[in-house]
């Protein structure tokens, strides 16, 4: 087993640092810009202020990868030896200051993402960029690349990084499967290190979902014309392509704009800013009016089984989206995440090499698990001087498939129910979901679920305290 650290100064050339000290790689698909840690002995100045910051940093340790770039370098002396310190991060990190600006109609999310990264960032290839044919309409004004792609994994269902070859990984969360199976029957990880625990601080069933504005269908209203006033429900508005139209006995009438046409030029004449439509020519009879208008995103979704399991649990989550579809689709995947209890845990292999994103097989039959779990977090640490390198991997039970839960409604008549009211600010969308409306991924070595036993959540049964092989 061993370790080789690269270090490239900008401009500069590379140089294989012999020694070190401590050496610890991290990667997560939580926050996904993994981290380093790298402590160099130096016994003169020849290494000092060397490697400055923006210099790139490879470190393999066995058969893991880790590519990044150094962000602090801070130095000190101890004795004689100067020691030489190095925290940087993945070049993930470097999305978080690049700033994006452009418009999409109707494309196909990695069609996005492949232009996203083409334009903005050079330096990246986009070779394992799995294509995602689901579409949006979406702006990007000014945003972070970094809060771009977090919006785009939100509505896809994906997970992404930049690997150590500088390439976008941008793929399903369901379909990267690490080839390890970490088992007691195969002594691949340390004793005592597999430890389990459920959470249910975050449990919801009860989902509210709020956002920014969104234009509403066609609404239609019926009106008296008389000499008043009309007063209109909703404040309207007038999206590209469409108009506000107004019939009289049958009999569509012309519509202007108070304050801006004359009086006695049109039927009708709008004033959106007082929700009125006042009378011109046109004075008497009854009819309708149509019209666009706008409101706060407010969307209501609810899991029943998992009401009748472990009782209500209501909470609200806000949404940066004027797109009641994307706000949907984030609601959908934050519901199917936390409408059970999430299993987490740790585990240190003896080998193997992971990345965060990828699913894994556990199978550890005294705790009951047996299935796929999410790799979160990533560890590698080595171990100067002995050739070893130490692996902890933090897991977590794979989310349900939140695209299956509610996308194709027509299949799902029987198990879906699907209602709209209107409260005070304009309409409410509620989703409520039964069992068997949720589906997992499917897998070539699909084994048995697992379940951890013996504690109450609201009365029922869920699992127990923390245990630990």
């Amino acid at each position: 087993m061993t370790t080789t650290i690269k270090i490239t100064p900008p401009g500069g050339v590379q140089q294989v640092i012999p020694v070190y000290e401590t050496c610890e790689t991290r990667l997560s698909a939580t926050d996904r810009a993994g981290s380093f840690n790298l402590t160099i002995p130096a016994y003169d100045s020849t290494l000092v202020d060397v490697f400055p910051v923006g210099s790139d940093v490879q470190i393999t340790q066995d058969d893991n990868e880790f590519r990044g770039w150094v962000v602090r370098p801070p130095k000190s002396l101890n004795g004689r030896v100067r020691l030489l310190e190095f925290e940087g991060a993945t070049y993930t990190s470097r999305t978080q200051k690049i700033i994006v600006t452009e418009s999409y109609t109707d494309t196909a999310i990695s069609t996005i993402v492949t232009d996203l990264f083409t334009k903005y960032v050079p330096w990246a290839t986009v070779i394992n960029t799995q294509a995602c044919a689901k579409t949006v309409t979406i702006r990007f004004n000014d945003d972070y690349l970094w809060d771009a792609m977090d919006q785009l994994c939100q509505v896809a269902g994906y997970d992404w990084y930049i690997d150590e070859n500088l390439d976008v990984n941008f793929f399903d969360k369901t379909a990267r499967i690490n080839s390890t199976v970490l088992s007691q029957a195969n002594s691949n990880f340390k004793k005592g290190s597999a430890k389990f625990t459920p959470d249910a601080s975050k449990l919801v069933n009860k989902l509210w979902v709020k956002g920014g504005k969104a234009i509403s269908d066609s609404y239609t209203q019926s009106i008296t014309v008389g000499a008043d006033p009309i007063p209109l429900f909703y404040t309207p508005r007038v999206p590209d392509g469409t108009s506000v139209i107004v019939t009289i006995g049958g009999v569509a009438k012309t519509v202007g704009i108070q304050n801006i046409d004359k009086e006695n030029t049109k039927d009708f004449l709008l004033n959106a800013n007082e929700k009125i439509l006042v009378p011109d020519l046109c004075n008497s009879g009854s009819g309708t009016i149509e019209y666009c208008y706008e409101y706060p995103i407010k969307l209501l979704l609810e899991d029943q089984l998992s009401q009748a399991t472990y009782g209500l649990f209501e909470d609200v989550l806000k949404v940066e989206t004027n797109d009641k579809d994307l706000a949907y689709d984030q609601g959908l995947d934050y519901l199917a995440k936390y409408a059970n209890p999430v299993i987490t845990g740790s585990i240190e292999p003896m080998s193997g090499s992971y990345k965060p994103g990828e699913l894994i097989r556990v199978e550890i039959p005294s705790l009951n698990v047996d299935d796929y779990l999410r790799i979160i977090e990533v560890n590698y640490e080595s171990v100067a001087g002995m050739g070893i390198v130490n692996r902890t991997l933090q897991l977590a039970n794979r989310s349900r498939d939140a695209v299956s839960i509610l996308k194709d409604l027509n299949k799902r008549l029987a198990k879906i129910e699907r209602s709209i009211y209107n409260d005070t600010e304009g309409p409410v969308e509620k989703y409520t979901y039964f069992a068997d409306s949720v589906t997992n991924p499917v897998f070539t070595d699909d084994g048995l679920a697992w379940s951890l036993h013996q504690y109450n959540i609201c009365g029922q049964v869920v699992c127990s305290e923390e245990l630990i092989l």
